[in-house]
């Protein structure tokens, strides 16, 4: 049974911003682990790696992956290293449908900047040269997004468009999945 979705990608590939309204398009709960890791630690996800380093975060990110694994009807947005912990793709695959969000570096970089110019609150993107950052680290993770069993680039996509061809994907997998069964 799936009955879960989960949203991986890098950072500011729109997996938040999509939970939302892909959740109660299928009348469903949606969770961000950013803020449940932030609600469990009593802290921020840049005070964590400030206190603990990124080896602390990631143990709460396993914790919290596996909770949410243990949740029906549930779209979840991971943080963009989800993927790279065996036991979180492990548990994302158990009865979800995992959906990678793709984006340019440039795009990504636009996006995580907002209207502030600075990325000050994504801890591994700290430095002087940011875009550099998000194409290494992006390059090392793509083997983990690419095992993803839908992908969709978000680049010139609206929200609304993503939700569409992310529900028909999801659909069309459980229809098909369910008439084989």
């Amino acid at each position: 049974m799936t009955d879960q979705i989960w949203l991986i990608g890098f950072s500011g590939t729109g997996k938040t911003r999509l939970a939302r309204p892909l959740a109660a398009a299928l009348n469903w709960a949606s969770l961000d682990l950013d803020k449940v890791i932030e609600r469990e630690a009593g802290d921020t996800v840049a005070g964590i790696f400030a206190s603990g380093g990124e080896g602390a975060f990631r143990v709460l990110e396993t914790q919290a992956v596996e909770e949410a694994a243990q949740r029906s009807n549930v779209v979840v947005a991971t943080g963009g290293g989800a993927v790279l912990a065996e036991a979180n793709r492990s548990a994302m695959r158990r009865r979800g449908f995992i959906v990678c969000l793709e984006a340019r570096p440039d795009t990504i970089l636009s996006r995580l900047r907002g209207g502030s110019g600075a990325v000050s609150d994504r801890p591994l993107l700290q430095g002087h040269d940011p875009l550099s950052r998000i194409v290494a680290m992006k390059a090392e993770r793509q083997p983990l997004y690419d095992q993803a069993d839908f992908t969709i680039d978000t680049d010139d996509l609206t929200p609304d468009e993503i939700t569409h061809r992310v529900l028909a994907a999801f659909r069309e997998r459980t229809t098909v999945g369910a008439g084989g069964a």
